[in-house]
């Protein structure tokens, strides 16, 4: 098989996408990905095909959906005429991630609040974090 500029090494794929080799690999065992091409030495080499396939499948891996709802959201991608149980299923689990996602940012919002109470708590005159000396100077803050 020839090997086009655009195609890129295993290597090259995980420092881009921030994956192991052992995860790629592991997609495409699961049926996450197609099967890889490979080069004249056997290496994988991953077309941009290849590349936004994995770039959909990593997305609804960090949103937290399981390999199988993966698989399953993936094969509507590439489904023209879904049924509808799946397609309605596939709306249900986006929903649901949505929501998840939603919960996760309202948590990691908490902590950031926290951290910058702290940060405000041991180091009150640091730039950039809002100072009071008041009740009232919080409450002319939020109204303004």
């Amino acid at each position: 098989m020839e090997v086009d500029f655009f195609m890129k090494t295993i290597k090259a794929v995980a420092q881009k996408y921030e994956v192991t080799y052992d995860a790629l690999r592991f997609y495409e065992k699961a049926g996450l990905l197609p099967p890889i091409q490979r080069d004249q030495q056997g290496r994988r080499v991953y077309s941009p095909t290849d590349l936004a396939e994995l770039d959909k499948l990593l997305h609804l891996r960090k949103l937290g959906a399981s390999v199988q709802e993966t698989k399953d959201m993936l094969a509507l991608f590439h489904n023209d005429k879904p049924m509808l149980a799946k397609y309605d299923a596939g709306i249900q689990l986006l929903q649901h991630l949505d929501a998840d996602l939603d919960k996760r940012i309202a948590e990691i919002q908490q902590q950031k609040d926290f951290l910058n109470e702290a940060n405000y708590k041991f180091n009150p005159n640091k730039p950039g974090i809002f100072q009071w000396q008041s009740v009232d100077d919080v409450f002319l803050m939020v109204v303004d």
